[in-house]
């Protein structure tokens, strides 16, 4: 049996190797490219997004060829009707992939597709019913579906938005993929390792091109593609055994896509963006910012990934849970000491936790007098608190209760947020007003100053309207003649600060 799903990686890994150049021509030939547009898209040429429909075809093709061949299988088995609708699950994503790849889909009309897909999983009897936290059993009854639900979108969307450089989306779908492998043959579950190594094979086969600097992308339909079989391969070799490990086990698993994806939940909401607003937060800008190759940042992906999945194997080969956490853990603090990601993320999230604890404790007068804030660097290496300095000063002078300044600039690869709030000042909703001006240079939106001020202040609203659109004028400006002597807002002037490349002498 193991020689049969061994099989199966090769056959899939030969097919995509072979089939991926014939691919390439026709997507360029048909449109089916990422061009570059020098805002997001930052690559210099035109890139076919085909990889993931081979990647599809090659792991069902691999996989139904060995499967027929295969002896002593039950072909009209419940195992294998759920395998069917994963299979229809899976059509459907690579065709919601494909059509967004063409011809671009709105957000919801591709989480509608994700969400049929899902659908498909659910009504084939893919179901979570029962878990158990730290030994207490928690039974799902009616709801058993929403988990399922819930699990697969975030697998599908976080592979999804890991899907950013070269090899990355691809290179963590392989690590899991064997992990979850060796899961399915430990529990004698060889149809799930077959399907689990066609994906890895078909994978291993599309790296070959997508590997720094690449040829082809998987594009949405193989990014979503991944996400979506991992998690259904995980329900089926892991949530369904009710016990802790088998919990926190496929969590580890994907713990690199989910890490990436809370931490751009957290920045962006605690800066008060959309979730859904783009940035160059994301794991791979931030290694590529740091001065990491693209190589390089690869290695990083594929060790961090590595290590999970092996503290998520031994969880579920020795049924102890704390494997899966110590492996998450060590990522963390990798990451995190290591200054590699998610810095940025953790400065907000205890800023956060201390404002809560902030609003028990009674404000000195002193307190009161400055206020509470907050400045994060989120992307990015300018110096952007000489303009901070100059809102918050003004934001004390006119007796502001709020100020923020929220740069996100992806073209540039910067962002920063900066926040202070007036403390100990109890004002009534009723009585407070609240207003937001664009920063706009050179034809582009940096970012925003938002402000809120109380009708008992000694400014009426229209001086502090006026003296705000003044300073922000002259921030604008500043920032244009920095950007002009930069040449482009690409090459940040000597020193970092924009503002003293602006205009030197003048400021403080």
């Amino acid at each position: 049996m193991l020689y049969f799903v061994i099989s199966i990686y090769v056959v899939a890994a030969l097919i995509a190797l072979c089939a991926m150049p014939a691919a390439m021509a026709l997507a360029r030939r048909f449109g089916l490219v990422d061009k570059p547009d020098a805002v997001r898209k930052l690559h210099e040429t035109v890139i076919p997004l085909v990889g993931g429909i081979v990647v599809f075809v090659a792991g069902v093709i691999a996989f139904f060829s060995i499967f027929w061949a295969w002896p002593s299988i039950d072909r009209w088995s419940e195992d294998v009707l759920e395998l069917f609708g994963l299979l229809a699950a899976a059509t459907l994503i690579v065709l919601v992939g494909f059509l967004d790849d063409r011809f671009g889909l709105r957000g919801r009309q591709k989480l509608a597709g994700q969400i049929l897909a899902v659908t498909i999983l659910v009504a084939c009897g893919f179901q979570v019913r029962r878990v158990d936290l730290f030994g207490f059993p928690v039974e799902f009854g009616t709801f058993a579906f929403l988990v399922v639900y819930v699990w697969c979108l975030a697998a599908i969307n976080s592979v999804n938005l890991l899907d950013g450089a070269d090899g990355f989306a691809a290179t963590i779908g392989i690590v899991i993929s064997v992990a979850l492998s060796i899961m399915a043959l430990s529990r004698n579950q060889f149809l799930d390792a077959g399907i689990c190594l066609a994906l890895a094979g078909a994978l291993s086969g599309f790296l070959w091109y997508n590997f720094p600097p690449a040829k082809v992308y998987l594009g949405d339909a193989g990014s979503m593609l991944i996400g979506l079989v991992l998690a259904a391969v995980t329900i089926r070799c892991s949530f369904k055994q009710a016990a802790a490990y088998a919990f926190f086990a496929p969590v580890a698993l994907l713990a690199i896509p989910l890490i990436d994806t809370g931490a751009a939940i957290v920045r962006r909401r605690f800066t008060g963006r959309s979730i859904y607003m783009e940035d160059r937060g994301h794991l791979h800008h931030v290694m590529a910012k740091q001065g990491l190759s693209p190589r390089a940042s690869l290695l990083w992906v594929f060790l961090l990934s590595a290590t999970t999945a092996c503290g998520a194997t031994l969880s579920i080969l020795t049924r102890q849970s704390e494997y899966a956490f110590a492996s998450v853990f060590v990522v963390l603090v990798v990451m995190v000491v290591g200054r590699i990601f998610g810095v940025a993320e953790l400065r907000l999230f205890l800023n956060k936790l201390g404002a809560i604890a902030a609003s028990f404790v009674k404000i000195s007068k002193r307190r009161k007098e400055f206020g509470r804030g907050i400045s994060v660097q989120l992307q990015g290496h300018r110096d952007w608190t000489t303009v901070w300095q100059r809102l918050h000063e003004f934001a004390q002078e006119h007796e502001l209760l709020e100020i923020m300044l929220d740069i996100n600039a992806p073209w540039m690869h910067e962002g920063y947020h900066a926040l202070w709030r007036r403390s100990g000042i109890k004002s009534s909703p009723s009585r407070e007003w609240h207003f937001e001006l664009p920063l706009i240079v050179e034809g582009g939106i940096l970012g925003k100053v938002k402000a809120a001020a109380s009708r008992d202040c000694r400014f009426s609203h229209h001086e502090i309207v006026t003296h705000l659109l003044k300073l922000t004028y002259d921030i604008e400006l500043e920032l244009g003649r920095a950007s002009t002597n930069a040449t482009t807002l690409n090459e940040p002037p000597a020193g970092g600060n924009l503002i003293a490349a602006a205009n030197p002498g003048t400021i403080e």
